[in-house]
């Protein structure tokens, strides 16, 4: 290879990467047995083997997500390449989202829905708090959204928001439930078909403990 100017001395040294015990909300360590992973032989895209690869990835993602749903898959990308697939496949112009808002992750997602052309309508609350089942109805029956958006385990704020008879609750009144369990999966219990979640999505790098750049996706057949 030829080149018009020489490599920095830095290209030139070993790669050192220090180790730390990471005690944020993520990245997370990797076990060994996930860092050997990383040195498989690489697979064409186009070899039969690929296929029990993925097959194999989406029976362990609907193990941790408790669900049969067949639309359960590993998108590339971060927690919100995720956000962006659910509401994008979810949303069209002009249908009302419903946002519960008890940090960042809720604004968020108003503004990805937004710019989708929803029209987004924001349930607010403290850091710190959660929302009962008796004002999401309040909302639901006030607003009639075609969606309502919760984020299980919000990192900015610190909570951990009950999903129990959302599902039911949402579609009681023709309303899909999507939720955000980027933090939270793995970490607590978190059943997607027994609490009829209907698009549910998570980080690889969070409590799945897993390198950042996948993150899981399932949609539930009433959302696909």
């Amino acid at each position: 290879m030829s080149a018009l100017f020489p490599p920095t001395e830095e290209l030139l040294l070993p790669l050192r990467v220090p180790q730390y015990t990471l005690m944020g909300p993520g990245p997370t360590n990797c076990s060994p047995r996930v860092m050997a992973a990383l040195g498989y032989p690489l697979v064409g895209p186009c070899s039969s083997d690929i296929r029990k690869v993925m097959a194999d990835i989406r029976g362990g993602l609907q193990y941790v997500m408790q669900t049969r749903n067949e639309y359960t898959m590993a998108v590339s990308g971060p927690g919100h390449a995720a956000m962006d697939c659910a509401l994008a496949n979810v949303l069209e112009r002009g249908d009302v989202f419903l946002v519960t808002v008890h940090g960042i992750w809720g604004d968020r997602a108003s503004d990805m829905a937004e710019r989708h052309g929803a029209v987004a309508i924001q349930l607010r609350k403290e850091l710190g708090q959660v929302f009962s089942l008796d004002e999401l109805e309040t909302a639901l029956k006030e607003h009639n959204p075609h969606v309502l958006f919760v984020t299980h385990g919000e990192s900015s704020g610190g909570t951990l928001q009950p999903l129990e008879g959302i599902g039911l609750l949402c579609h009681r009144y023709n309303c899909l439930l999507v939720v955000d369990a980027v933090a939270s999966l793995g970490a607590v219990p978190l059943f997607m078909d027994a609490w009829e979640i209907d698009v549910l999505y998570s980080g690889s790098q969070k409590a799945l403990s897993a390198p950042p750049g996948t993150c899981p996706i399932s949609f539930s057949p009433r959302a696909w």
